[in-house]
């Protein structure tokens, strides 16, 4: 869902600093924001490198606006470490992709003074709440909650249910729970279907599946999934949440799955359509040996 932003008077700054050159454009941003007059504060790791005083990413200040300057990755460990406070999010890629950031760092010295005049709008994405078993912490996610064999050379059995009802029962190495947001990720890699991210849905994919009739199933965002399976006692199966290794499991369980009770919003500031980033990050319906405008 869309809906217009308003002036932005306060930003954090989470940076990745594994990224190369980082420093450097944390820099770039602080000096834009003090020419705004904008009070800013940045995480302790990249305050550190730029010899700052910095805040622990477990105490995000309270905050108008969140910059994720990074990549793919660094977007969704700040759209889970916003979480419940639902800040808006604006994405500068320093990654490969750059699939969910809005910004490139040559945009910023013209895009940032607009943005924090309020010229941007917001986009919200649902997220995914995890109940695992054999703990009562509750995990989030934006993109995909998996369940691998992990290191067993064997298959895990899977039963799953929807509200109730038994969905499959199946042999496979594991199984993906996206969200429309990580129907472009994971999941599509293993043969999903792609989700528009303004949808709030579930999608259900099956890794390696034992059989020829099971596919992709796709439900409505108040369903409650539930995953019963049986793993290796030797080695336990391993779960993951937006690629992040999950909590510790024992070998056979249970695993609840539902729609988060927040969002995740994204600052969006160029206008362009969810179909026209696929094109022109994924190369998707392309002709072979053409590009996307030669294509329109």
């Amino acid at each position: 869902m869309e809906n217009t932003g308003g002036k932005i008077r306060s930003v954090a700054i989470l940076c990745n600093i594994n990224k190369k050159g980082v420093g450097d454009v944390a820099s770039e941003l602080v000096g834009i924001l003090d020419s705004l007059s904008v009070k800013w504060h940045i995480d302790r790791d990249a305050a550190r490198a730029m010899g700052l005083e910095g805040f622990e990413r477990a105490k995000l200040p309270d905050v108008d606006l969140v910059i994720s300057l990074g990549g793919d990755g660094t977007m969704l460990t700040t759209a889970r470490m916003v979480g419940e406070r639902e800040i808006p999010v604006l994405g500068i890629n320093m990654g490969r992709l750059g699939f969910l950031t809005e910004l490139d760092t040559n945009e910023i010295e013209s895009s940032l003074p607009d943005i924090i005049e309020g010229d941007y709008y917001l986009d919200s994405r649902m997220m995914l709440e995890v109940d695992l078993p054999g703990n009562n912490h509750r995990s989030f996610a934006l993109n995909e909650f998996v369940l691998d064999r992990g290191q067993s050379p064997r298959l895990i059995q899977l039963q799953i249910f929807v509200s109730g009802y038994l969905v499959a029962e199946v042999s496979a190495d594991g199984v993906i729970v996206s969200t429309p947001t990580g129907s472009t990720a994971y999941n599509m890699s293993a043969g999903g279907a792609i989700m528009s991210p303004d949808m709030e849905a579930f999608q259900i994919t099956a890794l390696s599946p034992y059989t020829l009739s099971i596919r992709p199933v796709i439900v409505g965002p108040h369903e409650e999934i539930r995953v019963i399976y049986e793993g290796d006692r030797e080695w336990t199966p391993r779960n993951s949440l937006d690629g992040q290794p999950g909590r510790g499991m024992p070998d056979s369980g249970e695993i609840v799955i539902r729609k988060a009770p927040f969002s995740a919003h994204f600052v969006h500031y160029h206008r362009r359509s969810f179909y026209d980033v696929l094109h022109r990050k994924l190369g998707w319906a392309t002709p072979p040996g053409r590009t996307r405008k030669d294509a329109i």
